[in-house]
């Protein structure tokens, strides 16, 4: 096991820093157990890290111990419907060895370097398909995990569900993650559409597009008050062939779209200006995607984006809430008002297109953005800075105001009182379970603790 002492680490996108006494890097379940069960060498509180690609600062106090998870990273085994790893494997590694299996996973999620052992407790996103869930999480069936106290867990979904309902949203509080199990399925290509459209008609066609058994996923420009809509199926009736379309469309997301947009900033003082040069900027953009990104062959993998774990000023930073279904095309209106007035008060925009996804229903995990009915998302999206972490302050108040629910390690800047207006009750349950499994607090650190209190 490598251990390091007092050293800095900074998150993929250098919003957060972090001063761990010690890092670890464990190889075993073994070195696992030490870490845990050693408080004098390895100090509280101690917190897994993967990816660092959480926009919340999740992974542990200064003082305190870093897991860094990346040396136990091995595929184990396949069967037809399930892949088991080690914790430190990426998302976008597994998936390719799926691929060459005939294998996909249910949520094919585009930020590809985040580690299984992280979305197997974290919340995260994608547009559901008719039937699924839009949390990777809510497809885990097993994990093998050392408890605070250092011993050695296997939990499963058929034995123990409910344990499984909290890990699947425990963010590492409840012992660190070795192994995973997850649910996979036959490689299925993809129908992929993009339409441009104004509010008023993504409200009028939105039902249609889920009574037709679409996966809707969607980007959202304020200023101008449109929406880019991607509608997904399944199109088992042919092979999946393309996948170059989606080779630019992700070079775009992880490097040239943040690029531009910095070039804009640079390039013009003239507020006006810039917003003619974003007005065109977002219009071509849209009108590419219309046009270029559309297949009924697409691969399902070639979703995922390999984003490079320091990306300098070109990085794509987001934040996320969710909204019930019923009232969401009221609070994207009140959104696309707000962002207007915030830039006319502050003169700050978001450079970026915010992005949304229409998710299902999810019981699987109890801290879920959706356990009470189907959501949609409003993640507005920056090339980061002072004014932007500002901008999110306001922002979660608007979503707090208007019922929305935050991920706890996707939407930074959250306080108690909205955290326990958006969960209520299942937040008092998961923290007396949390105090059952670790009484002496190994594993929580102060941003948890603020939460939970």
């Amino acid at each position: 096991m490598d251990i390091k002492r007092d050293v800095t680490i900074k998150t993929w996108d250098g919003t957060w820093t972090y001063h761990p006494k010690v890092v670890a890097t464990p190889e075993s379940a073994e070195d696992l157990v030490e870490i845990l069960t050693d408080e004098v060498r390895f100090p509280a509180p101690v917190r897994p890290a993967g990816s660092m690609h959480s926009t919340a600062r999740v992974n542990g106090d200064d003082g305190g111990t870093m897991v860094d998870m990346k040396a136990m990273n091995r595929i184990l085994h396949f069967t037809d419907d399930t892949v088991t790893v080690e914790a430190g494997a990426t998302y976008i590694v597994v998936s390719n060895a799926l691929k060459e299996r005939g294998l996909q996973f249910h949520v094919n999620t585009e930020i590809g370097n985040v580690t299984l052992g992280a979305m197997a407790c974290a919340a995260t996103k994608d547009s559901s398909f008719p039937g699924g869930f839009g949390q990777i999480s809510s497809y885990v069936t097993a994990v093998r995990l050392v408890t605070p106290d250092g011993k050695l867990r296997e939990i499963t979904e058929r034995d123990n569900p409910k344990e499984m309902q909290l890990i699947r949203s425990s963010y590492g509080l409840m012992g660190i993650i070795y192994e995973v199990t997850i649910k996979v399925r036959p490689t299925t290509a993809l129908s992929v559409r993009h339409y441009s459209l104004s509010i008023d008609n993504f409200r009028r066609y939105y039902p249609i597009y889920k009574a037709r058994g679409f996966a809707v996923m969607y980007y959202i420009f304020p200023y101008v008050k449109r929406v880019l809509v991607e509608l997904r199926k399944d199109n088992p009736e042919v092979p999946p062939t393309s996948r170059r379309r989606w080779t630019y469309r992700n070079r775009f997301w992880r490097k040239y779209g943040p690029a531009l947009t910095l070039w804009i900033e640079r390039s013009t003082t003239n507020p006006r200006v810039r917003a003619l040069a974003d007005k065109l900027h977002f219009f071509l953009l849209r009108q590419a995607l219309v046009l270029v990104v559309r297949s009924d062959r697409t691969w399902p993998h070639a979703q995922i984006i390999n984003y490079p774990r320091e990306p300098g000023a070109n990085k794509y930073l987001f934040s996320m809430w969710a909204f019930r279904e019923a009232g969401f095309f009221d609070i994207l209106d009140e959104y696309c008002n707000f962002c207007i007035a915030y830039e006319k008060a502050t003169g700050y925009r978001c450079n970026l297109p915010s992005v949304g996804y229409a998710i299902a229903r999810d019981v699987e995990a109890l801290l879920s953005y959706s356990w009470e009915g189907a959501t949609l998302s409003i993640d507005p999206a920056s090339t980061g800075g002072p004014e932007w972490e500002q901008f999110l302050h306001h922002y979660n108040d608007f979503c707090n105001q208007r019922r929305g629910a935050p991920l706890l390690n996707q939407t930074p800047f959250l306080t108690r009182d909205q955290v326990r207006r958006a969960f209520s009750t299942r937040l008092q349950q998961f923290a007396a379970r949390r105090r059952e499994a670790d009484p002496k607090d190994r594993m929580l650190d102060s941003y948890f603790r603020e939460l939970l209190s």
